[in-house]
């Protein structure tokens, strides 16, 4: 028997919000520091990545830390961010967020 004044299923449905990578990224560091291949993961291509988190680094969102945790400068992103993707100086950073990163996804 069928229920009248019950909207199809389909309608019932909110739709599927998804979170830009950049926020997603941002959302999973309130959780601790990430290693730039995980958060590579996010990304659709290397590029969206690269360009990304320079514009994130130069932003003051994150920063970019190296094995010892000090804080990487900024001439070296450069040449870190133009090895390949899957490469393993990638695993060598970490990314930390910073204050106003913090405060953008509150």
């Amino acid at each position: 028997m069928e229920r009248r004044g019950s909207p199809p299923a389909d309608r019932n449905r909110s739709p599927k919000k998804t979170m830009s990578p950049e926020l997603e990224t941002l959302d999973q560091l309130q959780g601790g520091d990430l290693p730039l291949n995980t958060v590579r993961g996010l990304f659709k291509d290397a590029g969206h990545f690269r360009r990304s988190i320079t514009s994130m680094l130069d932003a003051g969102d994150v920063i970019l830390l190296d094995q010892e945790s000090q804080t990487v400068p900024r001439w070296k992103h450069a040449e870190i961010f133009g090895q390949p993707a899957g490469h393993s100086t990638l695993q060598s950073y970490r990314l930390s967020l910073d204050d106003a990163g913090a405060a953008r996804i509150q």
